[in-house]
């Protein structure tokens, strides 16, 4: 018996955002030692810049949809303009939040706490009605929070720093950007027209207003330094075509597949990725909490399917 096309749809998401937390797994140590070289929020300036650039100079949905940002009239547009200020304004902030908070909080800690989307996602789903907790969900969601706790261990908390305080902000404003991006895909398709091409014009319109928040607040923050190497040529390519321009398109078009919980449960794969890349490329070791921690998430992402 063949698999019933929406079945597929739904298959093809979920292993293609499994694939896309592999690269935001990668990409984690590649930014942490960029720093060195350059101000946190100027990087993620860069990468945003860049990846809008390249969706403007290829793609005409990108331009279609990023003019009509500006010239929005009838409610349809205006209530699209609406949504993508949320989208694009919980994204920039979201980086924002994440990299300031680690000038003050330790790594650890940053990766508990903007993992926490797991628990900020359904709940604000369920809020505003657009999902409903089930048994399955309820049990994935512990799970998952239970092995980012052992897995991230942040434990002893040695007082609490603006940075905690930052990057659970963090955590929030993802977890509203995970949920009003399912929200508002439907409002671009109407607008712009095919699935390609409302994901492209999605991607452009929210990497506009997440580059226009992150340059309001750079003059703001620590003082800025970049030097030009090498490493961070590398650094800023890398994760601009893959973790920045490819990732929004891919989250664009896919995540709509499946529900925002479940998404959100694929995601918490990323710092499994994180620790067994740092276990098979860089040689560190994993405790047994850890690899049930890993274990644990895994299983929450499967049973939350």
């Amino acid at each position: 018996m063949a698999t019933p096309p929406l079945h597929n749809k739904k298959r093809r998401a979920v292993l293609t955002l499994t694939l896309l937390t592999i690269v935001w797994g990668t990409t984690f140590a590649i930014v942490q030692d960029s720093f060195s070289d350059i101000s946190p929020l100027l990087f993620a300036a860069l990468r945003f810049a860049i990846s809008l650039a390249i969706f403007l100079s290829f793609f005409p949905s990108a331009r279609e949809g990023v003019l009509l940002l500006f010239t929005a009239k009838t409610p349809s547009q205006l209530k699209l303009r609406k949504n993508i200020l949320i989208v694009g304004s919980t994204l920039g902030f979201g980086y924002i939040f994440q990299f300031l908070g680690l000038i003050t909080t330790t790594t650890s800690k940053s990766a508990f706490l903007t993992s926490t989307t797991v628990l900020w996602t359904p709940l604000f789903a369920r809020m505003i009605g657009f999902e409903k907790f089930t048994p399955r969900k309820i049990i994935s969601i512990t799970a998952a929070g239970i092995g980012i706790v052992l897995l991230t261990h942040p434990y002893p908390f040695e007082g609490i720093v603006i940075g905690d305080f930052l990057t659970l902000l963090c955590a929030l404003a993802f977890g509203v950007y995970i949920l009003w991006l399912d929200k508002t895909f439907p409002l671009v398709e109407e607008a712009i027209g095919g699935e390609v091409n409302s994901a492209i014009a999605l991607s452009a319109m929210q990497l506009t207003i997440a580059l226009f928040c992150i340059l309001i607040v750079l003059p703001f923050t620590t003082p800025l330094h970049f030097h030009l190497t090498n490493y961070l040529i590398f650094s800023i390519l890398y994760t601009t075509i893959l973790a920045t321009a490819a990732s929004s398109f891919i989250q664009a078009l896919y995540q709509k597949e499946i529900s925002p919980t479940a998404a959100v449960l694929i995601y918490t794969l990323e710092p499994v990725v994180t620790a067994l890349i740092g276990y098979l490329i860089v040689g560190e070791r994993m405790n047994p909490s850890e690899l049930v921690g890993c274990g644990l998430i895994i299983s929450a992402m499967l049973v939350g399917q």
